[in-house]
């Protein structure tokens, strides 16, 4: 099967994106990641890069993006358009974290009941208080991007790794979403599916199709139909993502998906 057209252009999702896909809240691990990386890009564009810092805009999930190569952007607005006095663009450094800080909160505790609320460890909870400026200390100084960078570095065994570190868990956090995007895309053309209800059917197959790929993720292996005939497998091949694996196992026919009927 060809490679959708669609994945050939993707180079960045939005974190909003990546949280209805998944249908669940990020790992600690990768809200940490997404924190260092999006501070990163913020410090690359308060020392000149284009465009400005002063012309980000973070406001919602759908503000950051994450890239294939592991690093972070925003949603930006240019002088062109609107200007970014009237556009209310949070303009100061101190902002800017904060409303970061509520975004990766939001993406913590997405999806989860309002009833319940979610538990995190000390050292990201008193992050987030860093970046919220929620520290019991009146007087104390806002938080700097310097001082999120290094809570975020610190919280690693080798913080001298973080950099490569973060990129590599932003760089499989986007793998992870164009793959159950590709497995998606696999499952809506099949001629084994039928979608009754359009809505229904194609909530059924990505929530079951997420806890398939979380379970794969942990080690559990799928029992297939047939045993494979024995023979050494190449390189590559045993290198290959559980996402690939089960994608080959679908083009393949080795496993029969079950009909659903109007």
């Amino acid at each position: 099967m060809e490679t959708p057209q669609c994945e050939q252009r993707i180079t960045k999702v939005s974190l909003a994106e990546i949280l209805k896909c998944f249908g669940q809240p990020i790992s600690e691990e990768q809200a940490w990641a997404i924190c260092f990386q999006c501070c990163c890009k913020m410090e690359q564009m308060a020392q000149g890069l284009s465009p400005s810092l002063h012309a980000v805009f973070i406001k919602g999930s759908g503000s950051i993006f994450l890239h294939a190569d592991g690093t972070a952007s925003f949603r930006v607005y240019r002088k062109s358009g609107k200007s970014i006095d009237s556009c209310g663009i949070q303009q100061s450094e101190d902002k800017l974290l904060e409303h970061l800080g509520v975004v990766i909160y939001e993406a913590l505790d997405w999806g989860i009941d309002n009833n319940s609320e979610r538990e995190l460890s000390d050292p990201l909870e008193k992050l987030l208080c860093l970046m919220l400026n929620l520290d019991e200390k009146a007087m104390k100084p806002a938080a700097t991007l310097q001082d999120v960078i290094k809570a975020c570095e610190e919280h690693l065994s080798r913080p001298s790794e973080a950099s490569s570190h973060y990129e590599m868990t932003c760089r499989s956090l986007f793998t992870e979403y164009m793959e159950l995007q590709k497995l998606v895309t696999v499952i809506q053309t099949s001629k084994e599916v039928h979608l009754g209800s359009p809505l229904s059917c194609y909530s059924i197959c990505l929530h079951t199709l997420t806890y398939i790929i979380r379970e794969l993720q942990n080690g559990v292996k799928l029992r297939k139909s047939t045993e494979r005939p024995l023979r050494s497998a190449p390189l590559r091949e045993c290198i290959r993502s559980p996402y690939e694996l089960l994608l080959d196992d679908i083009q393949h026919k080795r496993y029969t998906l079950q009909k659903v009927s109007d």
